[in-house]
Protein backbone atom coordinates (compact mmCIF):
# COMPACT_ATOMS: atom_id res chain seq x y z
CA UNK A 1 0.00 0.00 0.00
CA UNK A 2 1.39 3.38 -0.98
CA UNK A 3 0.89 6.31 1.37
CA UNK A 4 -0.15 9.46 -0.45
CA UNK A 5 -0.14 12.92 1.01
CA UNK A 6 -2.35 15.57 -0.53
CA UNK A 7 -1.54 18.49 1.78
CA UNK A 8 1.78 19.15 3.52
CA UNK A 9 2.39 21.72 6.25
CA UNK A 10 5.97 22.61 7.15
CA UNK A 11 7.08 24.70 10.11
CA UNK A 12 9.89 27.14 9.38
CA UNK A 13 11.79 29.34 11.81
CA UNK A 14 14.82 30.60 9.92
CA UNK A 15 17.18 28.04 11.44
CA UNK A 16 19.26 25.48 9.56
CA UNK A 17 17.06 22.62 10.76
CA UNK A 18 14.00 24.61 9.69
CA UNK A 19 15.54 24.89 6.25
CA UNK A 20 16.16 21.14 6.14
CA UNK A 21 12.52 20.55 7.14
CA UNK A 22 11.45 22.81 4.27
CA UNK A 23 13.62 20.88 1.80
CA UNK A 24 12.08 17.58 2.92
CA UNK A 25 8.54 18.96 2.75
CA UNK A 26 9.11 20.34 -0.75
CA UNK A 27 10.56 17.02 -1.92
CA UNK A 28 7.57 15.07 -0.58
CA UNK A 29 5.10 17.57 -2.02
CA UNK A 30 6.78 17.50 -5.41
CA UNK A 31 6.87 13.69 -5.54
CA UNK A 32 3.22 13.37 -4.51
CA UNK A 33 1.91 16.48 -6.24
CA UNK A 34 0.64 17.69 -2.87
CA UNK A 35 -0.20 21.23 -1.88
CA UNK A 36 2.34 22.81 0.43
CA UNK A 37 1.87 25.31 3.24
CA UNK A 38 4.66 26.85 5.31
CA UNK A 39 4.04 28.37 8.71
CA UNK A 40 6.23 30.58 10.85
CA UNK A 41 5.10 31.02 14.44
CA UNK A 42 6.33 34.02 16.38
CA UNK A 43 6.91 32.53 19.82
CA UNK A 44 5.48 35.19 22.09
CA UNK A 45 5.99 33.11 25.25
CA UNK A 46 9.72 33.87 24.93
CA UNK A 47 8.87 37.46 25.86
CA UNK A 48 7.01 37.32 29.21
CA UNK A 49 6.19 41.04 29.27
CA UNK A 50 4.58 40.81 25.85
CA UNK A 51 0.94 39.79 25.85
CA UNK A 52 -1.12 40.13 22.72
CA UNK A 53 -4.48 40.00 24.47
CA UNK A 54 -4.13 43.10 26.58
CA UNK A 55 -7.04 45.51 26.73
CA UNK A 56 -4.65 48.41 26.37
CA UNK A 57 -2.32 48.86 23.40
CA UNK A 58 1.35 47.89 23.73
CA UNK A 59 3.77 50.52 24.98
CA UNK A 60 6.51 51.87 22.70
CA UNK A 61 9.06 49.18 23.65
CA UNK A 62 6.55 46.37 23.20
CA UNK A 63 5.45 47.78 19.85
CA UNK A 64 9.05 47.98 18.68
CA UNK A 65 9.55 44.33 19.62
CA UNK A 66 6.32 43.30 17.90
CA UNK A 67 7.37 45.17 14.77
CA UNK A 68 10.84 43.54 14.77
CA UNK A 69 9.37 40.06 15.23
CA UNK A 70 6.83 40.72 12.50
CA UNK A 71 9.58 41.85 10.08
CA UNK A 72 11.70 38.79 10.89
CA UNK A 73 8.71 36.50 10.25
CA UNK A 74 8.03 38.22 6.92
CA UNK A 75 11.68 37.81 5.88
CA UNK A 76 11.69 34.11 6.77
CA UNK A 77 8.46 33.50 4.86
CA UNK A 78 9.70 35.48 1.83
CA UNK A 79 12.83 33.27 1.73
CA UNK A 80 10.63 30.16 1.91
CA UNK A 81 8.48 31.41 -0.98
CA UNK A 82 11.58 32.07 -3.08
CA UNK A 83 13.02 28.63 -2.41
CA UNK A 84 9.77 26.89 -3.36
CA UNK A 85 9.36 29.03 -6.49
CA UNK A 86 12.94 28.24 -7.56
CA UNK A 87 12.09 24.54 -7.81
CA UNK A 88 8.58 25.09 -9.15
CA UNK A 89 6.56 24.00 -6.12
CA UNK A 90 3.53 26.20 -5.34
CA UNK A 91 3.46 27.16 -1.69
CA UNK A 92 1.19 29.18 0.60
CA UNK A 93 2.69 30.92 3.64
CA UNK A 94 1.09 31.51 7.02
CA UNK A 95 2.24 33.63 9.96
CA UNK A 96 0.97 32.89 13.46
CA UNK A 97 1.66 34.27 16.93
CA UNK A 98 1.75 32.22 20.13
CA UNK A 99 2.92 28.77 21.18
CA UNK A 100 4.65 27.19 18.16
CA UNK A 101 3.48 23.63 18.72
CA UNK A 102 -0.12 24.58 19.39
CA UNK A 103 -0.27 26.98 16.43
CA UNK A 104 1.30 24.47 14.04
CA UNK A 105 -1.16 21.74 15.03
CA UNK A 106 -4.13 24.12 14.92
CA UNK A 107 -3.19 25.21 11.40
CA UNK A 108 -2.64 21.60 10.29
CA UNK A 109 -6.18 20.81 11.42
CA UNK A 110 -7.62 23.94 9.77
CA UNK A 111 -5.93 23.07 6.47
CA UNK A 112 -6.66 19.35 6.67
CA UNK A 113 -2.93 18.69 6.23
CA UNK A 114 -2.21 14.98 6.19
CA UNK A 115 1.53 15.50 6.74
CA UNK A 116 3.15 18.00 9.09
CA UNK A 117 6.92 18.46 8.81
CA UNK A 118 8.90 19.95 11.70
CA UNK A 119 12.56 20.17 12.59
CA UNK A 120 13.83 18.23 15.59
CA UNK A 121 14.84 21.57 17.07
CA UNK A 122 15.16 25.12 15.86
CA UNK A 123 16.18 28.42 17.26
CA UNK A 124 14.96 29.78 20.52
CA UNK A 125 16.02 32.17 23.23
CA UNK A 126 16.63 29.46 25.79
CA UNK A 127 18.87 27.40 23.55
CA UNK A 128 19.07 23.70 24.21
CA UNK A 129 16.87 23.80 27.34
CA UNK A 130 13.75 23.46 25.17
CA UNK A 131 15.42 21.26 22.57
CA UNK A 132 12.72 19.50 20.63
CA UNK A 133 9.73 20.91 22.52
CA UNK A 134 7.88 21.98 19.36
CA UNK A 135 8.50 18.72 17.53
CA UNK A 136 7.50 16.73 20.62
CA UNK A 137 4.31 18.75 20.92
CA UNK A 138 3.51 18.15 17.24
CA UNK A 139 4.04 14.39 17.54
CA UNK A 140 1.93 14.20 20.71
CA UNK A 141 -0.99 16.34 19.47
CA UNK A 142 -1.24 15.91 15.70
CA UNK A 143 -4.29 14.29 14.16
CA UNK A 144 -2.23 13.08 11.19
CA UNK A 145 1.31 12.03 10.25
CA UNK A 146 4.25 14.08 11.53
CA UNK A 147 7.70 13.95 9.97
CA UNK A 148 10.48 15.09 12.28
CA UNK A 149 13.60 16.14 10.40
CA UNK A 150 16.73 15.68 12.45
CA UNK A 151 19.62 18.09 12.57
CA UNK A 152 23.24 17.20 12.23
CA UNK A 153 24.59 15.24 15.22
CA UNK A 154 26.57 17.29 17.74
CA UNK A 155 30.33 16.98 17.55
CA UNK A 156 30.55 17.02 21.35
Amino acid sequence: MTVMFKSVLVAVDGSEIGHRALEEALAVARAMEASVHAVHVVQTATYPSLTLNQLEPPDIAQQALLDALDREADEILADVEQEAAAIGVPLTVHKRWGHPGAEIIALARELGADLTVVGSHGKGRLGRFFLGSTSSYAVDHAASTVMVVRGEPDAS
